[in-house]
Formats: C-alpha cells, structure tokens, sequence
C-alpha cells in the first residue's frame, strides 16, 4: 500500500494510507495516518493494523472456551514479543514490574474480569504507596508501570479475550511530558571543579556531560574504543548489572553504535586519565566503578558547589541543552546522542527549542533594524 513523504517545520514526515473491508460493516475502508518519523514505522503501522485485523478474524472464527487469568496472558504475550530479541536488562525490568507492582492486584484475575473500577482502584493504591523513604513513586515510574499494564490489557483485547477495553475510560497515571531538569555550562563547570577531587569520577562525569553518552555507554568503554586520532569515542556496547553480575551487552538500540567527536580539551583529559591505569589492553574497561558510586560521589560534588541537584542522567540532558542553545541542527543531535529516530528527540526535548526560536526571531529582527 502506499506510503507517502511530506515536508513540515520539524522535518520530513510520512504517512500510510491502505484499505481494509470491515467485516461487520460489509464495506470497504480507508486508513489515512500521518506523522511518522520514518518510512519503516508507517509501515510498521500498517503492518500492525492488518496482522490485527487478521487476528480478530480468526478469533471471531475460532472463538476461545478456556478462560485465561492476567498471568495466561501475560505469558503469550511475552512468547509473542520475540523475548530472544529482547535485551536481558529490558527484561528483568519488565518482569520486576510485573513482580512487584502488577502481579499482587491481578495475577490469577480472569482477564475478562478486569473492569475500569478494578484498574481505578490499582492506579489509587499505587498513588498512595510510599518508598521506604517517605516518599510517593515518581510520575516517571507511575507511567512505566502504566505502559507496562496497558500492554497486556491491549494484547487482550487485539486477540478478542476481552470484547470491551477496560482502558477506554481510564486515565493513565504519571504527568507526560514533564520538563526535563539539566545544567547550564556554568553549573556544570561549578560541579566539576569540586568533583576534581575524585578524579576516577571526575573524568567519567567529563565524558558524559561533554559527549551526552548514557551511563552504560560510558561504563562499557575499552581502550580501543578511544580513538585520539581521529578524536571519536566509539559506541557498540552498554554496561549493565543484572541478577548481582556485571554484564556487557549490545547499545539499547541499532541506532545507538555510534561514533562521538571528542573536543581537544577532553582528549587531553582521557590521555592523562588513561596513563594513571596500570598496564591496560584494548579490552580494558577504562571506568571500572560501579553505578552505585559514581552517584555517590556524584551528589557528594553537587552538594559541595551548591548547584541543584540533578540525576547522572541529567548530564546527558545538560549536553543536549548545550547543543540546542548553539543552535546545532536537531537531526545532528539526535544522531550524536544515539536516539532512534529525530522524534525521540523532538518528544525529549522539543520545549528546549523555544527559546532558539526566540533567539532567531530576534536576531531577523536585528537585522532589519
């Protein structure tokens, strides 16, 4: 079916447009989508819609006796999902979702049970639920939890366990789209000069505010993929920490093999770093410190500059920052920083790109005064 390219303010887009006969209705019908960031996920859709379509079919037509509990489902939906394809740490994630948060409300409920109350009363009972510290989930956390749930209640639904969804008349939980907190380069430098005093952290927190790597990037680095030649840090692999072992995996996705330009200053600063490590090889992972630590010492720097605080992440959302008020093309970030399509980075940090707006607006208005 065809599959169409349009230019907008933000970029090209793509559309799908296809036809399908809709069964109950005995008439033939158009599906117009736009807004896709690649031509592979407006196939992706349609490839969606129709594998659904088929599969409602074939429920219709085999309709299923046995009943099947949120876990049955669950289970299918999981063996469905490609899970060999799945990263370990994206699993182990998803299941202590599930585990803690999911399972202890509807594990053995029949999944044709699950009315809109039932799910009210869940998403009630997690708002209220404290941390061992005192405090509720955060709104980032209530989401995930909610996306992950949601993703079986729909898998039910596409495969006609349920005739109804649930979801239709609920409200997820978690603020979207709240604004991101990061440093200014003056924030930045604050925290840095007092993190000096680690300097086995110090030189981890300059690569990741100077390069915007993810944490597992930047923990997963060998000697060889330092190229002072060519001034690149080279991204194929992430460090994760699962089930208590320390574990090397593949980037988060394709997109994220990547190749990072290093400014001079900070080759300068891996080369001393480098020469302080005793007897390296190529293979050596040159940060050896773990997660827990560089938090650790991490807030210990923020506390001593008296800059707000942020998360370890923060830094990457602080190099973005930076990139968005030089202006750099949205394109070039994305495809610095790893992210899967320029979409993700528009969602991100779209609202960052304001205030460039106002600054080219100004600078027009400059030049017809």
């Amino acid at each position: 079916m065809p599959l169409y390219k349009y230019n907008t303010q933000h970029g090209i887009k793509w559309s799908a447009k296809f036809n399908y006969f809709d069964d109950e209705a005995q008439i033939r019908k158009t599906i117009f989508k736009k807004g896709f960031a690649t031509r592979r996920e407006a196939k992706e859709f349609e490839d969606s819609f129709l594998d659904n379509l088929d599969l409602r079919r074939e429920q219709k037509n085999n309709p299923k006796e046995q009943v099947k509990t949120f876990k049955d489902v669950y289970d299918e939906y999981l063996a469905s999902h490609k899970r060999e394809d799945m990263k370990e740490s994206t699993l182990q994630t998803k299941v202590g979702i599930f585990e803690k948060r999911i399972f202890p409300t509807f594990r053995d409920t029949p999944i044709d049970k699950i009315t809109d109350d039932t799910i009210a009363d869940w998403q009630n009972t997690l708002k209220n639920t404290k941390k061992n510290n005192g405090k509720p989930f955060s709104d980032s956390y209530l989401r995930t939890i909610q996306s992950q749930f949601n993703s079986i209640i729909n898998y039910a639904f596409i495969k006609g366990y349920i005739k109804n969804n649930p979801l239709a008349d609920i409200k997820n939980m978690g603020v979207k789209g709240k604004r991101i907190v990061f440093w200014t380069t003056k924030e930045y430098e604050k925290f840095a000069y007092c993190a000096m005093k680690h300097p086995e952290y110090y030189y981890a927190y300059e690569v990741l505010y100077w390069c915007g790597l993810r944490e597992g990037e930047m923990l997963a680095l060998t000697l060889k993929d330092i190229d002072f030649t060519k001034k690149e840090i080279n991204i194929d692999k992430t460090f994760a920490r699962i089930k208590g072992k320390n574990v090397i995996t593949t980037p988060k996705t394709p997109s994220s093999v990547r190749k990072v330009s290093m400014p001079d200053f900070l080759c300068d600063e891996l080369r001393e770093y480098i020469a302080t490590l005793y007897n390296p090889g190529d293979d050596t992972r040159i940060f050896f410190v773990s997660k827990s630590n560089l938090i650790k010492y991490f807030q210990i720097a923020i506390k001593e500059a008296g800059v707000k605080r942020i998360t370890i992440h923060g830094l990457r959302h602080s190099h973005v920052s930076l990139l968005i008020s030089k202006k750099y093309d949205i394109f070039e970030i994305s495809k610095r920083i790893g992210h899967k399509s320029v979409k993700t980075t528009q969602d991100t940090y779209g609202h960052l790109f304001d205030e460039v707006q106002r600054s080219i607006a100004h600078t027009l208005d400059q030049l017809r005064g």
